[in-house]
């Protein structure tokens, strides 16, 4: 095993990135300061390095918050990280929906139109990206509604559970193996970005809404997966108690 504070091999930053993605936006989050700790996997034949394992362990401290993560197999034997409460750090929901270059307009329920003129609120976030770049799920649902919404364009519409909904709009095409009542789950592809309706330039309009409620989507808390099972708690503390302890010992 290896904990490393510097040097840490590509695939393993990789997988960081990936355990806190739901929580942490590695390009919008990161202001610099930031510090970080990994304990790792890692392969030996005859005293060879052959490969990088998985992490074992992680921890991110930023300027206003901190996340710790744990691998453990849960009831059904699959591997996922938990932070030290024993709540998973995968969330029903992606943070956003695409690989995107920046965001080109915010949540704001007083912006001026750029093409209307006019004062109408921006009730999701607009992501810039390439014509045709893959849009995903970002959480478990039913599609709602799918096709030309007005100024929307082609937009598709996601039911999820807990009176939550998200929104797609501005596409370019949609899955064409997507109609509505089509059942689908985080990452699915459901259509690709473009400018249709009232758009300046290809991006995607997200909405995340709660009940009647739209929410801001780069803010909003995402509700967590399944914790630590009870019958597994015991387990799972012992195996943060060792794993703490070797951090300890390698810093």
């Amino acid at each position: 095993m290896a904990g490393l504070n510097g040097n840490i091999p590509e695939s393993i930053l990789m997988d960081f990135a990936y355990i806190f993605g739901w929580d942490i936006d590695f390009i919008f989050d990161i202001k610099g300061g930031e510090r970080f700790e990994v304990l790792y996997e890692t392969g030996y034949v005859n005293g060879e390095k052959i490969d990088n394992g998985s992490i074992l362990y992680a921890k991110f401290v930023g300027r206003n918050n901190q996340f710790k993560a744990y691998r453990f197999s849960n009831r059904d034997g699959k591997i996922t990280y938990f932070d030290q409460y024993g709540n998973s750090l995968k969330k029903a929901f992606l943070r956003a929906p695409l690989s995107f270059n920046y965001i080109s307009s915010h949540f704001n329920p007083n912006r001026k139109h750029p093409i209307l003129n006019t004062i109408r609120a921006h009730t999701g976030v607009d992501y810039a990206a390439a014509r045709g770049t893959p849009v995903r799920s970002t959480g478990d649902g039913v599609i709602m509604s799918i096709g030309v919404r007005g100024g929307y364009g082609n937009t598709i519409e996601i039911r999820h559970g807990g009176e939550i909904k998200t929104l797609y709009a501005h596409l370019d095409k949609f899955n064409t193996d997507l109609k509505v009542g089509s059942k689908i789950k985080q990452g699915d592809l459901i259509g690709y970005v473009g400018d249709s309706g009232l758009a300046t330039a290809p991006h995607l309009h997200y909405e995340f809404m709660v009940g009647k409620l739209k929410t801001d989507p780069v803010k909003v808390k995402l509700p967590s997966t399944e914790p630590v099972p009870n019958d597994k708690i015991n387990e799972f503390n012992n195996l943060m108690s060792a794993l703490d302890k070797t951090v300890r010992i390698m810093k």
